[in-house]
């Protein structure tokens, strides 16, 4: 098989840094693994990978989607597939931290029936007059154990949670024990480290980004993407395009902060139970390469 391993954990551990060298030393692509890095143009503010980064190691999946398109996990998976096949006898490396595409890649997805179009307009509508607010809290009653690692401004997601079970009438977290197609088990590499050295990494990245121009490519997005874009719903974007005073602006940093860290914290309690993986700790490993490369020697997964 042509994926090697993914690599995978909390936005801002340091997968991006270590996926380099590691693709590097296996002659390998990287195929991103992130619900939020694939728009055009929403680069600063989720993250996506340097021009110096791309120049060193071809990347697939990243900046590629027009923003005003959905994507899905199903359609993650057949896009992964198609590149597998373009390319079977080149190595390619996962990495990111969107773990329902993970799963689904591995696992397959459930035969879920046709969803009603005017139950997802309706709920859209819904979102529209009352805030993500309310429609988290209804996705949360419905079924909780798929919003496990939902961010509240996945809008997307949970308007996929309700009409799945207003359509149906069997919750999403149900349908996806039942899945086909996926492609089996790869080794999956899990990256971790303490809380207090994560956040302080988060806080840290939410000010390069200010630093980097985030603000002048919220503006520079707002000229030509639609406000109804799914693209927007990444995080801070509509925040720092309604900030019009400093003190707005330093609100909207702290609390993209704040919500960053929350969804860390949901990200590593996801991996450590719903895929099977090998614990790295870059706190305290001096050659991640090397344990890497021990690990897949070893044929531990």
């Amino acid at each position: 098989m042509p994926i090697l391993f993914a690599l995978v954990g909390a936005t801002g551990i340091g997968k991006s840094s270590l996926s380099l060298e590691l693709a590097e030393k296996y002659d390998a692509d990287i195929i991103g693994v992130d619900s939020r890095q694939i728009y055009e143009g929403f680069a600063i503010g989720t993250a996506q990978p340097g021009l110096d980064d791309l120049k060193r190691v071809p990347h697939h999946l990243v900046n590629f989607l027009n923003p005003e398109e959905s994507y899905s996990a199903g359609r993650f998976v057949a896009d992964v597939k198609e590149i597998l096949q373009e390319s079977p006898n080149h190595n390619f490396i996962l990495v990111g931290g969107t773990g329902l595409y993970l799963q689904s890649l591995m696992l397959g997805l459930p035969e879920i029936p046709p969803v009603d179009v005017a139950v997802r307009s309706d709920l859209e509508d819904m979102a529209e007059r009352n805030g993500l607010d309310s429609l988290y809290e209804m996705a949360c009653r419905v079924d909780p154990e798929a919003m496990a690692n939902v961010d509240k401004n996945n809008m997307q997601r949970m308007v996929r949670i309700l009409e799945v079970y207003r359509t149906s009438g069997k919750k999403l977290s149900e349908w996806q024990k039942d899945r086909r197609g996926g492609i089996g088990k790869i080794p999956v590499f899990s990256l971790c480290r303490s809380r207090e050295n994560l956040y302080a990494r988060i806080n840290a990245r939410v000010d390069q980004m200010m630093k980097d121009g985030w603000m002048d490519e919220v503006r520079l997005l707002a000229k030509t993407v639609p406000s109804s874009a799914p693209a927007w719903q990444s995080l801070g974007y509509r925040e720092l395009l309604a900030a019009s005073t400093a003190v707005e602006v330093e609100r909207v940093l702290d609390d993209v902060k704040k919500k960053t860290r929350n969804y860390a914290k949901r990200q590593l309690t996801w991996f450590r139970w719903q895929v099977e993986s090998e614990p790295i700790d870059l706190d305290t490993e001096t050659d991640c390469l090397t344990v890497v490369e021990r690990k897949l020697t070893k044929k531990i997964f």
